[in-house]
């Protein structure tokens, strides 16, 4: 199926179909395993792998502030552990026997069932003084390391296995039913696992899946001992020592195999940390992008007659124009405009990627190095993302390089391309529009250097985003992605309270009524910003702020003055807010506030069931808890008003509109106390709103084990 695609000299076809025939009339035995065995092995396995990959980052997501470089990192572990997947499988082929290659892999196999299961106990929550990155890192190999290393050799080393029976380039074929298996089990997820499955069954589930993938996978290895008793056929030995196979494979191929996957990989992380970054870090947001990415997997090596790079190159340059015309459409589509053009280029790129890493693959008897090197990209392109870009850029400039990059290599595949049809290429073509390939290169960067007129003081970059400090003619503002965390006004109005915090605010309300009532006030604030509910602070009153990012602590104290003047006590806390409420079991709290955000969503595991009974704990038997729900996509409104009432709590909602001449937005806070407190009778919050039947009927219920932000998407 795929010979056309590899432009073999003549003789190399015809000794193929030699090889072909002597299989066909080699006698049953020779025939060996069914290659139902194959394939069965080869789709769970590629179903176990990118199961695992949601699996694990929802069980950990919660330790780490739910920011989206908890699915980064995870995805470059798990690229660097299939790269070494595939090299231990190129290694087991070319160096050991069949029948050593099946000792070592089914000791391998056996070895990795001990490891399940696979969720992380509570012991290794972290406590906030860790490098999040390392220790993230460390945490995957300990408890999916050896596991996952298995699998993801599962791909080459089957198809290795079957080339003993069959050394076509029919065995290529189980690479697009790999990706086929990854695809339904990323597909899955979001649909069938999620909503129905708590975390700690999803961790159960899989172990059991996997010991019955080393079942399977465990037959077709002991088949090796059989294989290793036989002799090459003529036919064998003859396409053994062809000496124009070495020849075929050229370094200028194996640098394609590394250097496509590389960008493939590169294109994959970097728009789905930015899609994430302004939507919210949902599962279904890691999956379609990664959907997308195997897609262009299976078309492209089980059907190469599909792959129209000229096509694909007009389809992914219409994307971009559309992404650098964002600022022409209305706010109302622009998210899911831009959202959509992301995703056709991300398809773009990865079909016009593989379909050339596809179209250059070599014979069969080069798959294993053949699939290291596409690995090995694909790790490369994790790294550069996840740990070089953190390390070299202060802003999240990987995002118009990438563009640029993309750009020059799409412009070149449609000149080059010599018809709509086919995929030979003229490259003089591509070479006398090298001006225009710089015109596109330049541009992305143009358009991000001119897009914004405001003034940038600082810039902070780590494992939980891009910070910057803003200024214009108001004031200066703190920006994480697309939210801002607060605001600070130039002048004599620099100590009131702006952006969702005003005193027209729910949080403001409250702590105005707090303060009428009581001489010192004890509050809690989970989610620092730059400090601006310090204004509120009396010299009597004491502050807990827990903020898990600690360069908005130092940007707070160094570019803002909310802190600095206030006249009360402020304690920080460094950590996951719940993971530091969890610790502070003495605290007893007036008002505890929680404005956690993490792309414009506030992190699932600190709205559930369990986190609500926490936060009760630490309040006072009169305490008052108020929950910032403002959110462009998310209404989490009804989800607060069923967990406050499954714990026999009022809870009501105050809406502020904003005024730009005094710095404040609209905002939307929830306020939460038992149903006969004072608060519920003061004046400041005569306009709040109560919960409908409605409401209350249908909100979902989240928990530790079952919570979907897909619940509470805003479908308007």
């Amino acid at each position: 199926m795929f010979g056309h695609c590899l432009d073999l000299p003549m003789h190399v076809i015809a000794n193929n179909m030699t090889h072909d025939k002597a299989t066909q009339n080699a006698p049953s035995e020779q025939s060996g395993l069914p290659t139902i065995w194959f394939a069965a092995t080869t789709l769970l396995g590629a179903f176990l792998v990118f199961q695992v990959q949601p699996v694990i980052s929802k069980c950990v997501l919660p330790w780490f502030g739910g920011t989206p470089a908890v699915w980064t990192t995870c995805m470059l572990f798990f690229q660097v552990l299939l790269f070494l997947g595939y090299l231990y499988a190129h290694l087991l082929k070319t160096y050991g026997s069949p029948s050593l290659q099946g000792v070592i892999h089914l000791t391998l196999l056996c070895a990795a069932a001990l490891c399940l299961p696979i969720e992380p106990s509570d012991i290794w929550k972290p406590t906030g003084s860790e490098s999040p990155t390392s220790y993230l890192l460390w945490m995957l190999l300990c408890h999916v390391g050896l596991p996952y290393f298995v699998l993801s050799s599962t791909g080459p080393l089957i198809q290795a296995w079957l080339s003993y029976q069959d050394s076509s380039d029919r065995v290529y074929r189980l690479y697009a039913l790999s990706n086929a298996g990854s695809l339904v089990a990323l597909l899955s997820y979001p649909f069938l696992v999620e909503p129905f499955l708590s975390v700690s069954n999803q961790s159960v589930v899989w172990s059991l899946t996997f010991c019955g993938f080393v079942l399977v996978q465990g037959v077709v290895a002991m088949r090796l001992f059989r294989v290793a008793s036989k002799r090459p056929s003529a036919a064998e030995s003859t396409l053994a020592d062809d000496p124009i196979d070495p020849a075929s494979v050229q370094s200028l191929d194996r640098f394609l195999w590394l250097a496509l996957p590389a960008l493939a990989s590169i294109v994959l992380l970097v728009v789905t940390n930015h899609v994430c970054q302004d939507v919210a870090v949902i599962p279904f947001l890691w999956v379609l992008p990664l959907s997308l990415y195997l897609i262009s997997f299976i078309v492209c090596f089980d059907s190469p007659s599909w792959y129209k790079p000229k096509w694909i190159a007009t389809f992914t340059m219409v994307a971009i124009i559309a992404i650098q015309a964002k600022g022409l459409l209305p706010g109302s589509v622009q998210l899911i405009a831009e959202a959509s053009c992301y995703m056709i280029l991300l398809l773009g790129v990865c079909l016009l990627c593989h379909g050339e890493v596809a179209r250059i693959k070599p014979p069969a008897r080069f798959l294993t190095q053949y699939y290291t090197l596409l690995s090995a990209g694909g790790a490369l392109g994790g790294f550069i993302v996840a740990i070089g870009c953190p390390m070299l850029f202060r802003s999240f400039a990987e995002l118009p390089l990438c563009l640029s990059i993309v750009s020059a290599f799409t412009f070149m595949i449609f000149v080059a391309c010599r018809g709509w049809r086919v995929t030979h290429y003229d490259w003089s073509a591509a070479r006398k529009a090298k001006l225009a390939v710089l015109l596109l290169m330049v541009m992305p960067l143009l358009s991000v250097a001119l897009a914004s007129h405001d003034k940038t003081i600082a810039s902070d970059r780590n494992f939980f985003g891009v910070l910057r400090v803003i200024e214009d003619n108001q004031g200066i503002r703190l920006v994480h992605g697309s939210t801002i965390h607060g605001m600070q006004r130039h002048g004599e109005d620099a100590g009131e309270p702006t952006t969702y915090y005003g005193n027209s605010s729910g949080v403001g309300r409250v702590i105005h009524a707090l303060q009428e009532e009581k001489p010192s006030v004890k509050m809690g604030v989970i989610g620092l910003g730059c400090g601006v509910l310090a204004t509120y602070g009396r010299k009597a009153d004491h502050f807990d702020m827990v903020e898990i990012n600690p360069a908005v602590l130092r940007i707070a104290n160094e570019h803002f003055s909310f802190m600095r003047h206030c006249p009360s006590t402020i304690r920080h806390h460094l950590g996951d807010g719940r993971l530091v409420m969890e610790r502070m079991t003495e605290a007893r709290f007036d008002l505890l506030v929680l404005d956690a955000f993490s792309s414009d969503a506030i992190p699932a595991h600190l709205l559930t069931t369990e986190a609500l009974s926490l936060y009760r704990n630490r309040l006072a038997s009169d305490g008052i808890l108020a929950i910032h729900v403002s959110n462009n996509h998310l209404d989490l409104v009804p989800l607060v008003h069923r967990l406050s009432a499954n714990a026999s709590w009022e809870s009501r909602v105050v809406r502020a509109a904003g005024d730009e001449t005094i710095g404040t937005k609209h905002s939307t806070w929830m306020i939460i106390a038992a149903p006969s407190h004072k608060i519920w009778q003061h004046d400041s919050l005569a306009d709040a709103e109560t919960a409908t039947a409605d409401q209350l009927d249908h909100a979902p219920l989240w928990t530790d084990q079952h919570h979907n932000l897909v619940s509470v998407l805003r479908l308007w």
